[in-house]
């Protein structure tokens, strides 16, 4: 999600609204690029309050139209981290990016050094600098066979993989097929299918699910075959008797396997966990592939810790001056959290948009 490939086709979607203008940061070093930090400037709103933001590429989507990229922020080679953040800060610090009251880089890699070393760079220049947790991504090391997967598992959880493979084999009497997109038309066709069983899910709860959004698709239609072309994308559909009853929209991209989104049918029978199922086996397939790793992404929701064997945190930036500004927004701030707290609702720091990838398998 930090690849050209994905940063472009967001910038193609979104880069011509809300007044953005790009603030790219390039960090060269002896001659030779050791860091790159992509931003874009534009106004935003706190509580009324207008702030000059900076925020990273990409991100800042409206709510509906989010695309939800993890794992992104400053790029730095391995072993420049604090090198690359102190250049990065000292640019800020000396306008190259423009005038700004705030920078905000919303989900960081927190197992990584480079965001701990940013915070601390702007940190030195006085700034008022938040590093907060904002959710975990759980994640699978994958060993050498899938057997070994299984039985790296707690016994309960083991038991729910093998038994929701048994219960939906029994349900398509034997056939049972996992599928993956290879070619355009092929890809067309999975598409299609996720977007189906992804609406059709959340119909069933009176809601709407991502691909309402006419942005959401517009991003979607660019990147995948683009992803496609370039092996990075595993698209797959599983079928029961013929009939599609999940559908996974994964990412591949150094050894790595990404979970960003499904679709399941919403009217099989209560006991058959199809999405369960689908994960199993593009577990499964990835560690025949000789990937390195299985992530599911942000979102510590029940079915992911199931398969799940460790998880890494998601982490968000704030710097923000010191400003009269500054002290509206965290009054308005404080007044709303006190208002929430007399009301008895109940205080949260989830984004919003993690909700599409919490759909039950």
């Amino acid at each position: 999600m930090l690849s050209p490939l994905w940063i472009l086709a967001w910038w193609r979607v979104f880069g011509g609204t809300d007044g953005r203008c790009l603030r790219a940061l390039r960090i060269t070093g002896e001659g030779r690029l050791v860091g790159l930090l992509p931003l874009v400037a534009r106004r935003v709103w706190h509580r009324g309050v207008p702030f000059r933001r900076l925020e990273v590429l990409p991100s800042g989507e409206d709510e509906a139209d989010e695309i939800v990229s993890e794992y992104i922020g400053l790029v730095a080679e391995r072993g420049a981290e604090e090198v690359v953040a102190e250049a990065a800060a000292r640019a800020l610090e000396g306008g190259l990016a423009g005038a700004w009251d705030e920078v905000v880089l919303p989900a960081m890699d927190g197992s990584k050094r480079a965001p701990f070393a940013l915070a601390d760079a702007l940190g030195r220049r006085g700034w008022m600098v938040t590093l907060t947790e904002r959710g975990r991504s759980p994640y699978v090391t994958l060993p050498r066979s899938f057997e070994a997967y299984l039985a790296a598992l707690p016994s309960s959880r083991r038991y729910l993989v093998r038994r929701s493979i048994r219960d939906l084999e029994g349900f398509a009497r034997g056939d049972l097929v996992f599928s993956v997109a290879r070619t355009p038309e092929e890809l067309a066709s999975a598409r299609d299918t996720l977007v189906s069983l992804h609406e059709a899910r959340w119909q069933k709860d009176e809601r709407t699910g991502v691909f309402v959004s006419s942005k959401f698709r517009a991003f979607h239609d660019a990147v995948m075959p683009a992803l496609l072309e370039r092996g990075a994308l595993e698209l797959s559909v599983l079928r029961a008797g013929g009939e599609p009853i999940a559908a996974l929209y994964n990412l591949v991209w150094n050894d790595k396997v990404y979970f960003y989104q499904s679709g399941r049918r919403a009217d099989l029978p209560a006991k058959l966990r199809p999405g369960i199922v689908a994960h199993a086996m593009a577990i499964r397939m990835a560690i025949e592939s000789g990937r390195r790793e299985y992530d599911f992404l942000g979102g510590d929701v029940r079915y992911k810790l199931d398969l799940a064997l460790a998880s890494r945190p998601i982490v968000e930036i704030r710097a923000a001056r010191r400003t009269l500004r500054e002290t509206l927004r965290d009054h308005a701030e404080r007044a709303a959290r006190e208002i929430a707290r007399l009301r008895g609702e109940p205080a949260s720091q989830r984004r919003p948009a993690e909700a599409f990838a919490e759909e039950e398998p």
